[in-house]
C-alpha cells in the first residue's frame, strides 16, 4: 500500500472517529438531564392515568347498577391495580424496560376506561331523564274550513262552536277569550262532516279526535285548518292498588303495562293505544309472561262505566287504560311503560334497520313484505306493526306482527351493532319513552340479575275474540268495528298470569 493510500485511510479513520465522538453524550450531566425529562414525562402520564381512573370509577358507581359485593370487589381491585401500575410507571429502574411496559399498559387501559366512561355517563343521563314520570297533556283545536275567513281565535267571537266530549277547563279557556256558544253533539264524525258540508262553521276537537276525523273523513285534514290550540293537563289519579298492593318490584312479583301509542312527537300527549301488553314478571322463579290484548277489544272503561275499544281508553290517560285492564283481567298493575311512533322509528333506524319475520306476503304504505325475513327501516317497521287489513285474522295478526318487530329489535340490540350505536340508541329513546318505574327500582332489578345470573323463561299469550259492529263511548252513536272478548281466552290469560305470580 503506497503512502497516498495510507494517508487516505488515516483521514477516513479520523473522520469516523470524530463522528462517533459527536453522537455520544458529551457529559454525565446531559445524560441525567435526559433521564430527568423522561421521568417527568412518566409522572405526568401517571397523574393523567389516575385522573382517568377516578372518572371511570365514579361513572361506573354512579350508575348504581352493581350489587354491593361487586362494588366492594371492584373498588379493591381498582385501588390495587392503579397503585401497581402507577408505581411501576414512575419508579426508577436500572433500565426503562419496565417503565415502558407500564406506559403501554396505561395507554391501553386509559382508552378502555374513557370508552366505558362515555357509555356509563350516557346510561346515567338516560336513566335520570327517562325514569321521571311525565305529566300527561292533551291539545284541543279550534278547527274551521280551509277557505273560511277565520284565521285567529278573535275571528269567531259570537259564533256557535260544535263539539263532542271536551274538558271543562278547555271550555273555560275559550270562554275567557271570546264570546261563544257551545253546542254539544252526540257523534264525533257527524260534526266533522257538517263542517266540510258548510252546515256549521267552527268545531272544537281534541288532537286525538282530530286524528280520528282525518282517518274517517276523506281529505278532512286538507280541507280544514286549526286557528287555536288549548292544552289540557290530565289529572293524575293514583290507583288504590298503587299504594296498597304487594305486587311491586321489591316483592319480586309484579305486572307492567306496556303501551304503544299511535302518535309521534311529545310522549306526554295522550293518544290511542295501538299495542297493549301486560308483562307479568317473577324475579324469584325468573319467569316472564307477555299477555297481548288486541287494540279493538270491547271493554268497559273503568271511570266512564261505558263500553269502548281498549285503544280508545288511552284518550283519557294511561291510568284509564291501566284500571280498565285491571278490571278485565282481575289483576293489579303498579307500573307502566309508554312508547310512541317516534320511539320505534328512531330505534330501528339507529340500529341500521332490523330483520323482521313476516308470516304473509302483503303490501302497505308503499312497502312490500314477503313471507320470511325482511330487512326494514324504522318507517317500514311502523307500517308493519300497524297493519291489520291485509290479514283474515285482522287485529290478532297485528299483535303477532308487533311481537315479531320486538323480537327483531332485541336480536339486533344484542348483536355487535349495539357496541358502536349504544349512545345513539339512548339518545333516540330520550323524549319518546315514559314510565312510572323509578330509577331505584330499575337498579334493584339489575343488581338482582347480576347477583343471580339466572336465565329467564319467557312465554307469551294473546287474547282473542270475534269481530262486531258497535257504538263506543269515545265516538258516540257511530258504529265501529270492535272485537268481542272470547271469555275462555280471558279466563286462560287470568290463569296463566296467576301461575307466574305464584297465586
Amino acid at each position: 500500500m503506497d503512502g497516498k493510500h495510507k494517508k487516505d485511510y488515516g483521514e477516513d479513520y479520523r473522520i469516523n472517529k470524530a463522528e462517533n465522538y459527536h453522537t455520544k453524550p458529551k457529559t454525565k450531566k446531559e445524560t441525567r438531564k435526559k433521564n430527568k425529562t423522561f421521568n417527568n414525562f412518566l409522572k405526568v402520564i401517571a397523574f393523567i392515568y389516575v385522573v382517568i381512573t377516578i372518572v371511570f370509577y365514579i361513572s361506573v358507581v354512579k350508575m348504581d347498577l352493581l350489587p354491593a359485593l361487586f362494588v366492594t370487589i371492584f373498588t379493591i381491585a381498582e385501588i390495587i391495580f392503579t397503585l401497581a401500575i402507577t408505581v411501576g410507571l414512575v419508579k426508577r429502574h436500572k433500565t426503562y424496560k419496565l417503565n415502558i411496559f407500564c406506559l403501554i399498559v396505561v395507554l391501553i387501559i386509559s382508552s378502555v376506561y374513557i370508552y366505558i366512561s362515555v357509555y356509563a355517563n350516557a346510561t346515567t343521563k338516560f336513566l335520570g331523564s327517562v325514569f321521571t314520570e311525565v305529566e300527561e297533556t292533551e291539545d284541543y283545536y279550534v278547527v274551521v274550513r280551509q277557505d273560511s275567513n277565520y284565521n285567529k281565535i278573535e275571528d269567531i267571537d259570537g259564533k256557535d262552536i260544535y263539539l263532542f266530549q271536551v274538558e271543562d277547563d278547555v271550555k273555560q279557556d275559550l270562554a275567557s277569550k271570546v264570546n261563544i256558544t257551545l253546542r254539544v253533539q252526540e257523534n264525533l264524525v257527524d260534526i266533522g262532516n257538517k263542517l266540510l258540508k258548510n252546515n256549521i262553521d267552527v268545531i272544537l276537537v281534541s288532537s286525538v279526535q282530530h286524528s280520528i276525523l282525518s282517518e274517517e273523513i276523506e281529505d278532512f285534514q286538507t280541507n280544514t285548518k286549526i286557528i287555536y290550540t288549548s292544552t289540557h293537563k290530565i289529572e293524575k289519579v293514583v290507583n288504590e292498588t298503587e299504594e296498597t298492593a304487594n305486587n311491586k318490584i321489591e316483592d319480586g312479583v309484579f305486572n307492567v303495562y306496556i303501551s304503544g301509542i299511535d302518535t309521534s312527537g311529545r310522549i306526554s300527549n295522550v293518544s290511542r293505544s295501538d299495542a297493549n301488553i301486560i308483562a307479568t314478571i317473577n324475579t324469584k322463579t325468573h319467569e316472564v309472561l307477555l299477555t297481548s290484548i288486541p287494540r279493538d277489544y270491547y271493554v268497559t272503561l273503568h271511570s266512564k262505566k261505558a263500553k269502548d275499544k281498549l285503544t280508545h281508553s288511552g284518550i283519557y290517560g294511561v291510568n284509564e287504560t291501566i284500571t280498565t285492564v285491571e278490571d278485565l283481567l282481575d289483576i293489579d298493575i303498579n307500573y307502566y311503560v309508554r312508547v310512541n311512533f317516534t320511539t320505534l322509528i328512531k330505534v330501528v333506524d339507529t340500529l341500521g334497520g332490523v330483520d323482521v319475520y313476516s308470516d304473509y306476503n302483503f303490501s302497505r304504505g308503499g312497502y312490500s313484505f314477503k313471507k320470511g325475513y325482511n330487512h326494514i327501516n324504522g318507517d317500514a317497521a311502523l307500517v308493519f306493526s300497524r297493519e291489520r287489513y291485509s290479514f283474515s285474522e285482522g287485529d290478532n295478526q297485528r299483535v303477532k306482527n308487533q311481537q315479531h318487530v320486538i323480537e327483531a329489535i332485541i336480536k339486533k340490540a344484542l348483536s355487535s351493532a349495539i357496541l358502536t350505536k349504544y349512545t345513539s340508541i339512548l339518545n333516540s329513546l330520550e323524549g319518546s319513552f315514559q314510565t312510572n318505574i323509578n330509577q331505584d327500582e330499575i337498579s334493584s332489578l339489575v343488581k338482582n340479575q347480576l347477583q343471580n345470573m339466572s336465565s329467564w323463561n319467557i312465554k307469551s299469550n294473546s287474547l282473542t275474540g270475534t269481530g262486531a259492529s258497535k257504538s263506543t263511548y269515545s265516538m258516540g252513536s257511530q258504529l265501529l268495528y270492535v272485537m268481542i272478548p272470547d271469555t275462555s281466552s280471558v279466563s286462560k290469560a287470568k290463569s296463566q298470569i296467576a301461575d307466574v305470580m305464584g297465586e
